[in-house]
């Protein structure tokens, strides 16, 4: 999309995983991005991904607000999980012409928006994980992107990997290499972030580990 640059990494900890993310065009100024993690791996977990998947795909579009969408496919994917699993996610639409992102964050990692400044901001609002209460009542939040913005999506799999000492990653480091690194592009961002996380945990992946850079030119 003009005046934006994004690019998304996926690392399953298995041969296959239960993260998930998606960049949709609905057209030359609008898309959806969303991003989502699955309670638990392996074959069990990609299987459920892909209800949410499905979900999404047959709902999601430009005039469905990102808080209804979330509540329709909370729904379905309530009908389709024992009482112990459930989904976080992140579902955003980006208004590219108004440089406008509306969001709702379905209990997920807050994504971290780094202004031009290094100011860093979360982007938590919206309810519980997927798959919990079926008549849950998501809410919605927008904020407004300007140029030099740098947006990261992610899934616990990037904060939560252990270093020899068994401390975690965590999400203040992850937060202070995007702001130290804002200047990148979207591409050079995401390969300096997983190089750090690579490098922290000595290349070994427990969980399944997603990213996503948005870059505002």
């Amino acid at each position: 999309m003009a005046g934006y640059e994004i690019s998304g990494a996926w690392f399953p900890a298995r041969v296959v995983g239960g993260d998930y993310f998606d960049i949709h065009a609905f057209s030359e100024t609008k898309l959806a991005m969303s991003i989502a993690d699955v309670a638990g791996k392996g074959m069990s977990a990609a299987l459920l991904m892909s209800n949410l998947q499905a979900a999404l795909k047959a709902t999601a579009s430009d005039k469905v607000p990102p808080e209804e969408l979330c509540g329709k496919v909370n729904r379905i994917i309530c009908e389709n999980v024992s009482p112990d699993r459930f989904i976080t996610a992140f579902y955003g639409l980006l208004d590219g012409a108004r440089n406008r992102l509306v969001f709702t964050n379905a209990g997920h990692n807050a994504p971290i928006l780094a202004r031009r400044d290094g100011l860093c901001l979360r982007l938590g609002a919206g309810g519980v994980p997927l798959g919990l209460f079926p008549d849950w009542d998501y809410v919605r939040d927008e904020i407004q992107l300007a140029s030099g913005d740098r947006l990261l999506l992610f899934t616990d799999g990037v904060t939560e990997v252990s270093g020899g000492d068994g401390e975690e990653f965590g999400e203040e480091r992850l937060m202070t290499i995007l702001s130290e690194n804002r200047h990148l592009k979207a591409g050079e961002l995401q390969e300096k972030i997983l190089a750090e996380v690579a490098k922290f945990s000595g290349g070994r992946f427990e969980d399944d580990a997603t990213l996503v850079v948005v870059a505002v030119k």
